[in-house]
């Protein structure tokens, strides 16, 4: 299960940090869904609040991820670095909604179930 968490965690960093390397204008997908032409649902707040809600989430899932490894980051910070990371990255997607913000959008769901629901915790997911 820790591998799937893992797995998770790097596609969310994945999706939040696109912004920072937008696909060529037009070439939007399922896997890489900013491109040049992705224009916010708010354009008065488009610039600054992307670049914060990509920043945070992007960083948010990868120190997770490493406290979730067990590597420089506390495991006690893990819980926090999720929901910080999920609720970034929907605000992010929620700015920018369309086709491709589903599947961003459904992995933060996934990783706040299981902290919320299953109680995922590091010492359960690691097998301690």
């Amino acid at each position: 299960m820790r591998i799937i968490v893992i797995v998770l965690l790097l596609l969310g960093a994945h999706f939040s940090l696109a912004p920072f390397a937008p696909a060529q204008a037009g070439q939007a997908t399922f896997y890489w869904p900013f491109a040049r032409d992705s224009k916010p649902i708010f354009n008065d707040i488009g610039g600054l609040a992307t670049l914060l809600f990509a920043g945070v989430a992007g960083l948010c899932f990868l120190a997770a991820a490493l406290a979730l490894l067990g590597i420089a980051i506390p495991a006690d910070w893990w819980p926090v670095l999720v929901v910080s990371g999920a609720i970034a990255s929907s605000l992010l997607y929620i700015l920018y909604f369309g086709p491709y913000a589903l599947l961003p959008v459904a992995i933060d769901a996934a990783l706040l179930w299981g902290l919320q629901i299953e109680s995922w915790t590091v010492a359960g997911l690691c097998g301690s």
